[in-house]
């Protein structure tokens, strides 16, 4: 069977199930940690965080070999071959006997999402720039974020009928249904006069020229920074939901509802950002999750914060991080195009570098209470603030 030139809409849906595979993977588990903890009879509870943060560190250290080697060899290999390692990482974690042999698995298993992850981003750049690249982002990001509305939930329901190890099932048959549909609907997008062949020359030029721009390098760090935040979100949402707040097998739900808020923000900066420009709505995101973080914090310092009031903090934070995720990386992309490959794999690189530790750092300090998350949110805020009058000196002149 041919490739066919898919249209803009199947060229949407492709793209994103190739994300959502991230999100899948990474979702469904999260229901699994309380199972996983008492199968291998972790004493130290937090151990289990682990499990997502070192899939994110794969994930994030592989892209870089990634986005080096489809600038010479094109965009499909590099999914296929990582593809390939998903499923080992799968394997390897459907048969592990302790939590050491788990994490190897998680590690292996982002290394090989690393490939779909960083191949989505260049694949976009190959075919749009600028706020046509952001617009693009976000209609991917409405549909990446339909996944972890659902997938907690599911992941729940396979647990409560079955077992955790299931869930590796699962991701395979997914894996090679996302595998079938990209060889067969999607064209190479790296055309032969943009490939380069591999020269370390060109390699730390490139490198050279993305880190030592002050605009590029600001914009990953603060992306780094908020999905570290983000990632420690995802790695306490069970003991928040379901024993901080008591809510038991309900926890998926309430998770869902909160997914909602990426989606939401997703589809309305795919609506404005034409309009308004990248950099605006960046501004107002950042403001917005500051803002509230600071309320937060305030009515926290005097009163115990109820359920409904964390569940509208979180909305209002992970409404910031969906207008964040698609503007940032397209900020950063805007002068990579001749490089695109290498600049989105640097870009998710650094900043989960950026996040991985953050997000065990932050984690550390849980102790049954949400002031790790605010003050998490708070100091990003005024840091990003700064950081953007510095590079801009006008973070309060509401250009675009």
């Amino acid at each position: 069977m041919k490739n066919q030139k898919p249209n803009f809409i199947e060229f949407i849906i492709v793209v994103a199930l190739l994300m959502a595979l991230v999100s899948v993977t990474i979702n469904m588990f999260l229901p699994a940690f309380q199972d996983v903890s008492n199968e291998f009879q972790l004493k130290d509870k937090n151990k289990i965080q682990l499990t997502i943060s070192l899939l994110y560190l794969g994930l994030g250290v592989s892209q870089l070999f990634y986005g080096i080697l489809s600038d010479t060899i094109g965009r499909k290999p590099i999914i296929y071959n990582g593809l390939i390692l998903f499923i080992l990482g799968c394997i390897i974690s459907y048969v592990s006997k302790d939590l050491n042999i788990l994490l190897i698995g998680q590690t292996l298993l982002g290394i090989g999402l690393g490939a779909p992850r960083v191949m989505s981003v260049a694949i976009v750049r190959d075919k749009f720039e600028g706020r046509k690249m952001a617009r693009a982002m976000s209609f991917i990001m409405v549909i990446y974020v339909l996944m972890p509305i659902v997938s907690p939930i599911l992941g729940k329901s396979i647990i409560m009928i079955s077992n955790w190890r299931i869930l590796f099932v699962i991701y395979i048959i997914f894996s090679a249904l996302v595998f079938l549909l990209f060889r067969y609907r999607m064209p190479e997008t790296l055309t032969l006069d943009k490939q380069k062949s591999f020269e370390s020359k060109h390699f730390l030029k490139a490198t050279q020229e993305i880190l030592t721009n002050k605009h590029t390098f600001t914009y990953i760090l603060i992306l780094g920074l908020y999905s570290g935040i983000f990632i420690t979100y995802l790695n306490l949402s069970q003991a928040i939901f379901e024993f901080q707040y008591q809510l038991g097998n309900q926890y998926p739900y309430y998770f869902a509802l909160l997914a909602c808020s990426i989606g939401l923000a997703s589809f309305i900066n795919s609506k404005l950002v034409l309009g308004l420009g990248m950099k605006l709505l960046t501004k107002i995101a950042i403001l917005n999750s500051l803002f509230s973080a600071l309320l937060f914090f305030s009515i926290s310092y005097f009163v115990s914060p109820s359920l409904w009031l964390f569940i509208i903090f979180m909305f209002i934070q992970l409404f910031s991080y969906g207008l964040l995720v698609g503007n940032l990386n397209a900020l950063a992309m805007q002068p990579l195009g001749h490089i695109a490959g290498l600049g989105a794999s640097l870009i998710g690189a650094v900043s989960t570098i950026i996040s991985v530790p953050m997000s065990i750092f932050i984690g550390s300090f849980y102790n049954n209470t949400t002031f790790p998350i605010v003050m998490a949110y708070c100091c990003t805020g005024i840091f990003s603030i700064l950081m953007l009058n510095f590079i801009n000196q006008q973070f309060f002149i509401w250009k675009t």
